[in-house]
């Protein structure tokens, strides 16, 4: 998801408990979203300051989308659209303008070079508040914690009464201090929370690939490669074979995973696709010398023959097997 300005918002699990008078009975909770709506203020009030925008249309909208906002929509996006054009066309031109005037000096500053006006009927202050909010409230979203909203704007609201971004203990709430040791411990838990399932999943997925791989094995016709490579020649082929790793095949495929889900696919693209075999995984490269031009092969392949520990996208996971139905067009030497 794009973000425009806002400084980046920790996500993750449970907290410990952290007490923080006068927030509300959900101890770390409201205290981590007073924390974050703080960060939010800051940026707000000092941050964006040449922004001036409208604080009252920024936080109506951030608690608005934060209950009712659909991050996905089109209409989000369209505006996160328009808040990229307004940063290149606008405040680029607007901040770098800014720095050319304060390197004049002078002592007549009504002689100075107008600032670029920020804002006009394509891109108002009201729009931009509005989206500002909306992109807030939608990192909000994507906390796996109950944030309380309240307490966010409560932080908003008190950051705007705060003169001096250099001394803020005393004027909110929370010190800077507690706000960071909140953040902190936070961060520590989601980031343990991370890894027990991560080395979840990598368990998972290998046993499973595991166990299916046995079974692919006992289908008609496998064959299985020294490598651990299963394979199947579906179709036979009546042209050239690739030999070398620097040989380029023009292939069609489809990509599953051991769930059957299909996470890539020439056919759904329409066209066919060359590649060199050293410039792909080592069991495509390995199992593209088994099937000869004109032929149809399908090719189970361990994790370590593919994307291993690291996994690749949303659909494949560390550790997953996959399997490739390949139609091998043609092989340029």
């Amino acid at each position: 998801m794009k973000k425009f300005f806002v400084s980046a918002i920790i996500a993750g699990a449970a907290l410990s408990s952290v007490a923080c008078t006068g927030l509300g009975r959900n101890g770390a909770l409201d205290s981590l979203s007073y924390s974050i709506g703080a960060d939010m203020g800051y940026q707000l009030k000092f941050g964006m300051a040449d922004l001036e925008l409208d604080k009252d249309v920024v936080v109506e909208n951030l608690r608005d989308f934060f209950k009712n906002g659909d991050p996905e929509g089109d209409e989000f996006q369209r505006d996160n659209q328009r808040m990229m054009e307004f940063q290149y066309m606008r405040f680029f031109p607007y901040m770098q303008a800014k720095m050319q005037r304060e390197r004049i000096i002078t002592d007549m500053p009504d002689t100075l070079p107008a600032l670029p006006a920020l804002y006009d009927e394509e891109f108002s202050r009201e729009y931009i508040s509005k989206v500002m909010g909306n992109s807030m409230a939608a990192s909000l979203q994507g906390i796996d914690a109950e944030i309380s909203i309240a307490n966010v704007e409560r932080a908003i609201r008190d950051m705007e009464a705060v003169e001096n971004p250099d001394s803020l203990d005393g004027k909110l709430r929370m010190t800077m201090e507690e706000m960071q040791g909140v953040i902190r411990r936070f961060s520590e838990e989601q980031r343990a929370k991370e890894i027990a399932e991560r080395e979840k999943a990598l368990a998972e997925n290998r046993e499973g690939s595991a166990a299916w791989l046995k079974e692919v094995e006992q289908m008609e016709g496998v064959v299985k490669c020294e490598s651990g490579l299963l394979y199947r020649i579906d179709r036979e082929g009546t042209g050239a074979y690739a030999t070398e790793n620097t040989d380029i095949v023009e292939v069609n495929y489809e990509g599953r995973t051991r769930h059957g889900k299909i996470f890539d696919s020439s056919y759904d693209r329409g066209e066919s696709i060359s590649f060199a075999l050293n410039g792909v995984i080592k069991g495509w490269t390995e199992g593209m010398k088994l099937v000869a031009e004109g032929g149809q092969i399908t090719l189970w392949i361990p994790s370590e023959l593919a994307y291993g520990e690291r996994g690749a996208g949303e659909d494949i996971g560390p550790n997953e097997a996959l399997e490739f139905k390949v139609e091998l067009i043609k092989v340029t030497k």
